[in-house]
């Protein structure tokens, strides 16, 4: 997992999940229901090798006033900007991009999910932001350093470098 800081106003997280880490995840998540090794292996043979890049994005409403430090974005006062209009698709004006050996690896597919608060009894679910999921075939990605890149929408550009060889 590689937390991103600076000038990226809406970039949180950026988690790079390896085939290995995919069965551990999905076994974490499924303990509780009984997740058996058959089950991991049948579901691993469903997905396929992929590696997954998870991105969370943050939009600067979600940030509570009294913990915006400098590098916290500001919430514009424009009511035409797109963190007070809020619409689920925002995650589409960013471009991500893993690049290895100075070559962009194709995507296989993007898949994306909002977060939202929780509603309460004064005020109703609100978008936080969204987790967006971009999954790459394994033969495309060698077992190597790689690079992810996350361009905001005002043309920011945030890299985070992970080494394949020291992940499981």
């Amino acid at each position: 997992t590689g937390a991103v800081d600076g000038g990226t106003p809406h970039l949180s997280e950026i988690e790079v999940l390896t085939p290995f880490a995919q069965v551990v995840d999905e076994s974490r998540q499924r303990l509780a229901g009984g997740f058996s090794e058959q089950q991991a292996a049948a579901a691993y043979r469903k997905r396929g090798d992929t590696v997954v890049i998870q991105i969370r994005l943050v939009l600067p409403a979600a940030y509570p006033e009294k913990e915006r430090g400098a590098q916290a974005p500001a919430v514009s006062k424009d009511p035409n900007r797109t963190e007070n209009l809020r619409p689920e698709n925002f995650w589409q004006k960013f471009q991500f991009a893993l690049k290895q050996n100075g070559k962009t690896v194709p995507t296989k597919s993007i898949h994306n999910k909002p977060v939202y608060t929780a509603a309460t009894n004064t005020s109703p679910s609100t978008l936080d932001g969204q987790t967006v999921w971009l999954e790459y075939d394994c033969k495309k990605v060698a077992n190597e350093p790689i690079s992810v890149e996350v361009t905001t929408p005002d043309g920011k550009t945030a890299t985070t470098q992970f080494d394949l060889k020291a992940l499981r």
